[in-house]
């Protein structure tokens, strides 16, 4: 059906649904309007979305709009002007999320406020959400028959996690093998009630950090910059506060020192994140050092071999850095 598609992710806002002329009776949203000719299309808001097409010269429904082999003149007129309005009303009274059910979009928004990270659609023809990190994947939702899980036949939302333990979480309700996954690393869990969302998280940490291969500190970086192409100290003296932009695989509390490129070559301030605004974040100077305390020399005694952009110090070096 159209209307199942066209709002299959997302919310209707009943403050723009009576905007847009619904009139509401006691739980459903009603809607009408004249088609073309004799036709009125009737629109009911409730669980879902349910519309019909009346002939009012017969009082009785117009199918042809939704049968694909129909494809004279008059009903392909229907059928654009049928999908326009939907369309219309989607853009005007829909909230959309990034997949269909509650529990998927809820998992999402946990996992943007545990890692700052979002979901990636990778493909056109499926709406799979892939969440990375270190260029690695650690989950994928996606929806599928819940046939292929051998479960009933109809539309389910999945997460897939690699994990350890596989046969005793198999063992639990709404874990199952991993659909189009190795089956020897990954599960599926079917995102419905069967767990909560905490049980949920921590697997998801679980999957998070096979992506951590690197032997450094996970939440303390080093990023580089360059003072031929901006005035480092100008700047980071002037104040304690400042916005950056937002760097996709950095947390809140994320610590990061910045080394000053040549003709200095050292660590000279030391940051914190505070918190992400739109797509900035926010960091406080907490340290500034002498350009001789962490100069280059040292800092490779310490691991950290090169600097060409933003990451991970070596577990050394943290040491060292915090001692």
């Amino acid at each position: 059906m159209f209307e199942e598609e066209i709002f299959k992710r997302g919310t209707f806002d009943n403050q723009k649904l009576k905007k847009y002329g619904f009139i509401k009776n006691e739980n459903t949203w009603k809607y009408e309007t004249k088609l073309i000719d004799d036709l009125t299309l009737y629109i009911k808001i409730k669980n879902k979305i349910e519309c019909k097409i009346i002939d009012t010269s017969f009082n009785e429904e117009y199918t042809n709009h939704k049968i694909e082999s129909q494809t004279g003149n008059f009903v392909g007129i229907v059928r654009e002007k049928y999908i326009n309005i939907l369309n219309d009303i989607k853009q005007k009274c829909f909230i959309e999320t990034p997949f269909i059910t509650k529990k998927a979009n809820q998992i999402t928004d946990l996992i943007l406020k545990k890692y700052n990270i979002k979901p990636i659609f990778k493909w056109e023809k499926y709406n799979y959400g892939v969440f990375e990190n270190n260029n690695k994947w650690f989950a994928i939702i996606m929806n599928i028959d819940g046939a292929k899980l051998g479960l009933k036949k109809g539309e389910i939302e999945i997460i897939n996690l690699k994990v350890k333990n596989i046969n005793t979480l198999l063992k639990q309700k709404g874990i199952y093998e991993a659909y189009h996954m190795n089956k020897k690393n990954w599960v599926s869990i079917v995102l419905d009630d069967s767990l909560s969302n905490e049980q949920i998280m921590e697997l998801i940490h679980e999957s998070y950090s096979y992506t951590n291969t690197f032997k450094g500190s996970q939440n303390e970086w080093v990023m580089p910059i360059n003072p031929h192409y901006f005035d480092v100290f100008t700047y980071f003296d002037s104040t304690d506060i400042f916005y950056w932009d937002k760097k996709k695989s950095l947390k809140k509390d994320d610590i990061i020192y910045l080394y000053i490129t040549k003709p200095i070559g050292s660590i000279m301030y030391k940051f914190t994140v505070t918190n992400f605004k739109d797509d900035f974040m926010i960091v406080k100077k907490l340290e500034k050092y002498d350009k001789n305390k962490y100069p280059l020399d040292t800092l490779k005694k310490y691991g950290l071999t090169n600097i060409r952009g933003t990451r991970h110090i070596p577990i050394k070096l943290s040491e060292y850095l915090n001692q």
